[in-house]
């Protein structure tokens, strides 16, 4: 009789165990995408960050890291590490957009009237593609330069 009791008890320590582990994985899984999130963001703080200070003259050349649309520019890149040291690896496509308010020659249908300034008016836009799994994600960041 202590025998069956011994292997009664055992057997619900273990149930016991077993939903414990399955709730502890289920937390674990929405802090993992946080992470993904917050690493993906840190990247796109940086293509940010890069469009905002490259001078706008090497913006605007046919050297820039922002071709003028419809031509594109991508490269892979590692975004981070998960858990486990597994990488996160995406492609950034980056291309730029002339106002239409510019000048035609600066891209745009603009005229004396319309742009007495002469203003230069470009977005820098760079995509961010990643795939976790078996789903494909996309972030995006435009940032506007004038001169």
């Amino acid at each position: 009789m202590v025998l069956l009791e011994a292997m009664l008890s055992l057997s619900i320590i273990t149930l016991l165990g077993l939903l414990l582990l399955k709730l502890s994985l289920n937390i674990l899984h929405p802090r993992q995408w946080v992470l993904q999130q917050t690493i993906t963001d840190a990247y796109m703080t940086y293509e940010r960050a890069y469009a905002e200070r490259v001078p706008f003259e090497t913006l605007v050349s046919n050297t820039s890291p922002w071709p003028a649309h419809p031509t594109t520019t991508t490269s892979v890149i590692e975004i981070g590490r998960l858990p486990g040291n597994r990488p996160i690896t995406g492609v950034v496509t980056r291309t730029r957009f002339a106002d239409t308010g510019n000048y035609p020659i600066d891209g745009g249908s603009g005229t004396v009237a319309t742009n007495p300034a002469a203003m230069k008016v470009w977005k820098a836009q760079s995509v961010l593609t990643y795939q976790i799994g078996n789903r494909s994600y996309a972030k995006s960041r435009t940032v506007l330069r004038s001169q």
